[in-house]
């Protein structure tokens, strides 16, 4: 479930970057999967996000948003209006690409650090552990 801790007093380039080596560590077949059981839940707003921060990822990878729908043997509109499990498609078609996740989830924060809530509780939990850990 799509949480409500915040983190808007740290710096959006640290809250990112800190993101981005706890999704190092981080299994990307249970952030798929956690992405799976959450689609459906998402606010309109989270799900457009989440939906361009995959895209980004695979525009990164010179593939255009609508050829990775076309891979996800769906169409962009059919995603955009949330048919018939088309955005599952393109996760699923996101989950046959190495890292492509860890690297969504990633842009997500860094471009959207106001809905780290989507993130799941895990690492929201070590990213809160990892930020407030005194620096030496």
């Amino acid at each position: 479930m799509i949480g409500s801790m915040s983190f808007g007093n740290v710096p959006a380039g640290i809250l990112a970057g800190t993101v981005e080596k706890l999704l190092a560590k981080t299994d990307e077949d249970d952030l798929a999967a956690f992405y799976e059981s959450e689609l459906s839940k998402m606010p309109s707003d989270v799900f457009a996000a989440f939906l361009e921060a995959i895209f980004a990822a695979f525009r990164e990878r010179g593939e255009s948003s609508e050829d990775a729908a076309e891979g996800a043997r769906t169409t962009l509109d059919r995603i955009a209006a949330r048919e018939d499990g088309a955005a599952r498609a393109l996760l699923a078609y996101a989950r046959t690409n190495p890292d492509l996740i860890r690297e969504a989830t990633a842009l997500l924060v860094a471009r959207r650090p106001d809905l780290i809530g989507i993130l799941p509780s895990a690492l929201q939990t070590a990213l809160a552990e990892r930020l407030t850990q005194p620096t030496a």
